[in-house]
């Protein structure tokens, strides 16, 4: 141990005792730490794994450098006899080359500390994926350092270690990625997917970076740094006995054989996991296991699925990620989920029906048609073959069964949606399960439908039915049907009342309510049914001219807030703007432009985006969600006497950030009122409300049965009723939750986005379901957006990350020199005072 420990203070210090070592850890920070600043601001994420994503590029280039000079260096210097003179063995020299050399590494990757605390700062970082990033990065610079140490013992010169070292590195790298392995698949199939999961890393770098652990991944990286580690010590131990390169070339063939072995019993399996990430979101989460748990029936989940062997490249892994997953829900379930893979060929259901007289097609033919129709399709996929690229069938679908049930299919899973698979598997079993389907009043005004006359004209001259309408809400209908809600459609007046069962009301963007429709609410409420309400109280309508854009307000009225004051709740009528905004494209009336793109982005504090700090997590709906683009918002308010007085709890799940401010509806908008003032404030922007609602009809002295239905503008007063409308049934009071949005135009169709989609799916799900299906759809990586820092902010990191840590290094490089200076300078003084030096 004593001699390893005097190699490795020999050889770091001659890290740190030339420029050489202060100048490569100048040029890796500049490269690392560099890319990733580049464009952290302009997309601010408290995210790092595209910094570790690009560290395998930089460490190819990087490590080479560094351990070019270790073996290569003592031949230069002609000190490689006299080291191995000394009293120590090749191995112990090896390990001490390897540690000095780490050490420097990692002291080197260190000083990226920076980008976390940056993060930190800023945002809100997951730490357990950015400590599994860099355990990863230090597992692959050491495999790398082994490389470099054994083919440096072969150099004499450093520039040839460093070129050999960098092909080296280069070639672990690129045959571990699907464009590599895929090409070489189309001229020798399967050979690049058998050398990417025998020698590629990037798959077993990249489970790192996602914050998991794999014990058959840390393996690897240990097996063969070590296998170069025990190669180059066997070199430098006997380089000059006879018969040594037969020998030596013996026992380069034995390790790469082990390595290999390795590698294909390790692919695939695994043999522990730790799951670093905060919330542990690749592992099966409590709310799954408690769905799950109360399973009564067998689940059938049938996997088809292309053979591996006819898979494309990129699809090669993909049965096996989706057996692993549907075996962890089988044991979650305890045997209840009964997992099971079929076989189907593309090819086969695409060819042509034979002709008379010929041989009908095979069971597994009639086997795989069956599947189509039953809703089993296959998809096409790009795949490189050779130097052209085209598609190919594959087939990658689940059906999920209940007894004699007819299978609920999901199509199309792909490794892009792996990690929503388990949500989805979750959500159809829950869905199964239930005794009813969920039935959701779904309450959204649909529009004129506005049609260039030109276009309208060719229409008619094609013979083509002209839509009247158009539903800008109709996504959110397809979203709630694709979850196996049954929605109704409705409209709150007399011929279109709500169902006479249902679980939940949803009201987006309602205007100029009425008595009736007010009081349909109210039941609701009283009655005990969960409501989502989103109201918009304005939208805005930007035009480009010649001059700029212009701005025109249309007020949507409507017409709630009477009924939410009875509660303790309003929708506030003041502008809302932040300073944390999103810009919005604005498109001319040239309709080239929708063709080739283009348009104009204006950025508005009316755009509001917030973001994941801004919402609450402790709360279902808001947790883990991406950021939302809040439309021309306003603020909700909450009367907490009010709320008190009727016994309802108000929580406040979603805000702006604080430096938020209102404008008054009636003011002039100048460019002062756009401007951000000195002190801002922080407002509500959602509410969930529990408990139960009064009737606000009846404790008014109100009649509680349906107020008449007002006749509708341009038309005649409809003929009195022979009967009289029959009083409504007596409420019986019961616990009902309403979540209140001050806007709703961000839901529209022309404006959803993945994030916006989720919060009302949510609001759905928690409302109507409870928190367990939420909780499990929110399994997924955070959107972790952060706030727009402020001009002060970006300064002072751009400052640390480009100039202080460099600066610390040239710093700590002239102290080092100046300080041996002074040792060298005051040994010599003592020496010449000693009698060393000339004589009087």
């Amino acid at each position: 141990m004593k001699n390893i420990k005097t190699i490795v203070m020999r050889d770091l210090g001659a890290y740190f005792t030339s420029p050489i070592g202060y100048i490569f850890m100048i040029v890796f920070l500049a490269m690392s730490v560099g890319l990733f600043m580049t464009t952290f601001f302009t997309f601010p994420v408290a995210d790092m794994r595209s910094f570790f994503a690009n560290l395998p590029i930089i460490l190819c280039v990087f490590i080479p450098a560094v351990t070019m000079r270790v073996w290569a260096e003592e031949r230069k210097e002609n000190t490689w006899e006299m080291l191995l003179t000394f009293p120590m063995r090749a191995r112990e020299l090896v390990l001490g080359k390897f540690i000095a050399s780490l050490v420097f590494y990692l002291l080197t990757l260190a000083a990226t500390f920076t980008l976390p605390l940056m993060l930190a700062v800023l945002g809100n970082p997951d730490v357990g994926m950015i400590f599994g990033g860099y355990l990863g990065a230090s597992l692959l610079g050491a495999m790398f350092l082994s490389m470099g140490l054994f083919f440096s013992g072969f150099c004499k010169d450093q520039i040839v270690a460093f070129v050999v070292t960098l092909l080296a590195c280069f070639g672990v790298f690129l045959l571990g990625t699907n464009f590599i392995a895929g090409y070489i698949d189309g001229f020798f199939p399967g050979l690049g997917s058998t050398l990417s999961q025998l020698v590629g890393v990037i798959d077993h770098y990249n489970a790192f970076i996602r914050g998991v652990v794999e014990v058959a991944d840390i393996v690897y990286f240990v097996a063969w740094t070590t296998l170069f580690l025990v190669l180059n010590a066997m070199y430098i131990e006997g380089r000059n006995r006879p018969g040594m390169r037969v020998q030596f070339g013996a026992a380069i063939t034995m390790c790469l054989g082990i390595g290999l072995a390795l590698n294909w019993l390790t692919t695939g399996t695994s043999l522990y996991r730790f799951d670093l990430t905060e919330d542990k979101i690749y592992t099966v989460s409590p709310a799954t296991k408690s769905i799950l748990a109360e399973l009564r029936r067998p689940v059938q989940v049938n996997l088809y699925i292309t053979p591996r062997s006819d898979m494309p490249t990129a699809y090669r892994q993909l049965e096996q990620e989706i057996v692993g997953k549907l075996d962890e829900l089988r044991v979650a379930s305890g045997g209840m989920v009964e997992p099971d893979v079929v076989y189907l060929q593309a090819a086969n259901v695409m060819t042509a029906a034979p002709a008379f007289g010929e041989e009908e097609e095979d069971l597994t033919d009639r086997a795989e048609r069956r599947m189509l129709e039953k809703g089993v399709e296959p998809f096409g996929v790009q795949v490189m073959s050779g130097d052209e690229i085209s598609h190919r069938l594959v087939y990658s679908s689940i059906g999920v069964g209940l007894g004699a049930e007819a299978e609920e299919i999901i199509p199309q899973v792909t490794p892009e949606t792996l990690q929503q698979l388990e949500y989805r598997l979750v959500n159809i079993i829950y869905k199964l399960t239930l005794e009813e389907t969920p039935v959701v009043a779904l309450v959204a005004p649909k529009e004129a439908f506005a049609m260039d006359p030109q276009m309208r004209q060719i229409m008619m001259q094609m013979g083509q039915q002209i839509p009247e309408q158009r539903d800008p809400y109709d996504l959110l209908q397809a979203y709630l049907e694709s979850e196996k809600y049954d929605v109704r459609r409705v409209e709150l007046t007399k011929d279109s009342p709500l169902p006479e069962e249902y679980d939940t009301l949803a009201v987006i963007n309602p205007r100029e309510l009425n008595e009736r429709q007010r009081w349909e609410i109210n039941r609701a409420l009283a009655s005990g049914k969960s409501v989502v309400l989103a109201v918009q109280n304005y939208l805005w309508d930007y035009q480009t001219t010649s001059q700029g854009i212009t701005m025109s307000r249309r007020d949507e009225n409507p017409e709630i807030n009477p009924l939410l004051a009875q509660y303790g709740l309003g929708v506030d009528d003041y502008l809302l703007m932040d300073v944390n905004s999103f810009p919005l494209t604005i498109r001319s009336g040239n309709p080239l432009e929708s063709l080739l793109g283009g348009g104009m982005p204006i950025n508005s504090p009316m755009h509001i985006e917030v973001t994941s700090e801004h919402m609450d997590t402790e709360t279902s709906i808001t947790n883990r969600l991406g950021f939302i683009t809040y439309l021309w918002g306003t603020a909700i308010t909450l009367d907490e006497e009010e709320l008190k007085k009727h016994g309802l709890e108000a929580r406040t799940i979603m805000h702006t950030s604080r430096n938020a401010w209102t404008v008054s509806p009636h003011a002039q908008l100048t460019q002062e009122a756009f401007n951000a003032p000195p002190s801002g404030d922080q407002y509500p922007l959602m509410a969930l409300v529990t408990g139960r609602f009064p009737d606000a009809y009846r404790e008014h002295g109100r009649p509680d049965w349906p107020p008449p239905q007002p006749p509708q503008p341009g038309m005649p007063p409809p003929p009195p009723d022979d009967e009289e409308e029959p009083p409504a049934e007596p409420l019986t009071p019961a616990p009902g939750r309403l979540v209140l949005i001050g806007a709703s135009q961000m839901f529209r169709s022309d404006f959803l986005q993945r994030s916006n989609a989720d919060l009302f799916l949510n609001s759905i799900d928690a409302v109507t379901l409870g928190d367990e299906l939420v909780n499990v759809r929110s399994r997924k990586p955070v959107d972790r957006t952060i706030s727009r820092p402020s001009d002060r902010q970006t300064s002072f990191w751009r400052f640390v990350n480009f100039v202080l840590v460099n600066l610390t290094i040239v710093t700590l490089g002239v102290v080092v020199a100046v300080v041996r200076r002074q040792s060298r300078n005051a040994y010599t003084m003592s020496f010449m005072n000693e009698g060393g030096g000339p004589a009087d």
